[in-house]
């Protein structure tokens, strides 16, 4: 009972906060861009928090507990990249561009309100699919925790956040996502190290685990052995790896729900500051996760299916008070990026897309982005009810579609002159198409394909020729290369040596995380392991 009451307090705390925010909501800017004027702590809370979601904390974590610790590790250390390369050679020229949405600046740096409707498609589609992940593993927790049917958890997780959001607009989402980013740091770090405090210590659930005969290797690199291996074989479970993880970092550099977040930044030295920090931030929680994960193992190895692992050890291991901390701060990670996604498909369908059905006229009135806002998350809600339980399937599908699609077009878009408008509008239709019916198929319909053709290979190898063949006998946009010009002057205040010497700090602070990670690991995982006697 203390679980349901904390999860509808949670609820209705945060709808609190989107309703006080959407007060000082005045103009387009305000409700789309938070009228370009918040600070690094607010931009790192909702770059994390949008990136964190029940994908992380079910699905991935899921993964973890199934076997793959060492795997997911590998590819989050890949794939946490993306904020600083992102920041440095796409976040920081989508600022200067002044832009209210990512399809906004393709549009105006190509000169093609065709291309700003496409690239909004993508977006309606691609976190729409996203979006339902998010919300299924939501309705999923809400169910066990209240007792109730999941149809009823799902109007309950759909009207809160898409409430909150319809309100609240990106202020309340950007002040809703920063307390959310505190609330399941708590629970990952303190819930996590509790666990493996409960199975012994480091050294001891080290021990435990590797003498776990339900799960063979599960600490190896390459993850689970034997007849329940789903990754294939080592080598293929570290291409996997290293894939994902460059495909990740490609998303996190690009993706419309973490590079948007650059756009409502107070200057281009907040979009330096919190791109370290969030880099930092993920992957020090990521060890938590990932070994914690793995530990619950201990506690029992037969909790089905493995997307709640963590919710079990919560009700079942861990201190009610610590228990409810770690329930709130998966309910919050959910609805951060459920709020975060809900606004982009929202803001794209009305700002991008619906002028192309309106003969060309705009609306810039927040009415009827609301009204765009409440259409579209009516048809999320019957797509969620409809769609089949896969919260990390359909999350990392999602994903890839826009490492595809977008990733050529949106580094080309600011490092050459010679992409034209119908070669970024071909690039990132065929990138996107190639992955949704590859990706599809692969994890909805059995196709089974060599890891050499992977879909998002294929998506990518794809954008980059729909941009070589569109390109052919076309000449780029002579606005779009002075707008892509205007793009490479910093901004004066941004040069002043003080600003500079905060975020040089900001830079080595993170690689002092990153450090204490490295030695993290050292002690808790690899010393105790490879002091291990080797069997056989």
């Amino acid at each position: 009972m203390i679980f349901a009451v904390a999860v509808i307090a949670s609820f209705v705390i945060y709808l609190a906060i989107g309703l006080v925010a959407g007060r000082y909501v005045r103009n387009q800017a305000d409700y789309y861009v938070a009228g370009r004027n918040a600070p690094t702590l607010l931009i790192t809370g909702s770059l994390v928090a949008s990136f964190l979601s029940t994908v992380a904390f079910m699905g991935e974590l899921g993964f973890s507990y199934d076997g793959y610790p060492i795997l997911l590790l590998i590819l989050v250390a890949i794939n946490v990249t993306g904020y600083v390369l992102g920041v440095l050679f796409f976040g920081r020229y989508l600022r200067r561009s002044e832009a209210l949405t990512v399809p906004e600046f393709f549009g105006r740096r190509f000169g093609s309100r065709r291309l700003q409707a496409v690239a909004g498609i993508t977006v309606i589609v691609g976190i729409g699919a996203y979006l339902i992940a998010v919300t299924q593993g939501l309705s999923l927790v809400i169910s066990d925790l209240l007792g109730v049917d999941f149809l009823l958890a799902l109007l309950l997780v759909w009207a809160g956040y898409t409430i909150f959001t319809f309100f609240s607009g990106s202020p309340g989402v950007l002040l809703t996502d920063t307390v959310m980013f505190f609330v399941f740091m708590v629970a990952g770090v303190v819930g996590m190290s509790y666990l493996i405090g409960a199975a012994g210590g480091p050294a001891e659930a080290v021990s435990g685990l590797a003498q776990l005969e339900a799960k063979p290797d599960v600490l190896a690199w390459h993850g689970l052995s034997g007849e329940n291996a789903y990754m294939g074989t080592p080598a293929e479970a570290l291409v996997w790896a290293v894939l994902l993880g460059v495909v990740w970092a490609t998303i996190v550099a690009i993706s419309p729900w973490q590079s948007s977040r650059y756009l409502m930044a107070k200057n281009e030295h907040v979009c330096l500051r919190s791109g370290f920090v969030a880099m930092g931030a993920v992957i020090f929680l990521y060890v938590f996760l990932a070994l914690g994960g793995a530990a619950i193992n201990l506690f029992d190895p037969e909790i089905s299916p493995s997307e709640i692992a963590f919710i079990w050890a919560a009700r079942n291991v861990l201190p009610v008070g610590l228990g409810v901390v770690i329930v709130t701060g998966i309910v919050a990670a959910g609805l951060s990026s459920a709020s975060t996604f809900l606004s982009l498909i929202g803001f794209s369908a009305a700002h991008d897309v619906a002028p192309g059905l309106l003969g060309g006229r705009e609306d810039t009135s927040v009415r009827f982005s609301r009204l765009v806002m409440l259409v579209a998350g009516l048809v999320v809600l019957g797509a969620t009810y409809l769609a089949p339980p896969a919260v990390l399937a359909i999350g990392y599908f999602a994903a890839t579609l826009f490492a595809a699609s977008w990733g050529p077009v949106a580094i080309m878009s600011i490092y050459s002159e010679r992409i034209t408008a119908r070669g970024a509008t071909c690039g990132m239709v065929a990138g996107f198409v190639t992955v949704f019916a590859l990706q599809g198929l692969s994890e909805f319909a059995g196709l089974s394909l060599p890891i050499w053709a992977h879909p998002v290979i294929l998506g990518f190898a794809a954008g980059l020729a729909g941009i070589l063949l569109g390109n052919l006998g076309q000449q780029p946009y002579a606005g779009g290369l002075e707008f892509r010009k205007s793009l490479m002057a910093v901004p004066a205040a941004d040069l002043e040596p003080g600003r500079l010497a905060v975020t040089l700090r900001f830079a080595a602070a993170t690689a002092a995380v990153c450090l204490l990670v490295i030695v993290v690991l050292a002690l808790v995982y690899y010393m105790p392991f490879a002091a291990m006697p080797v069997s056989g």
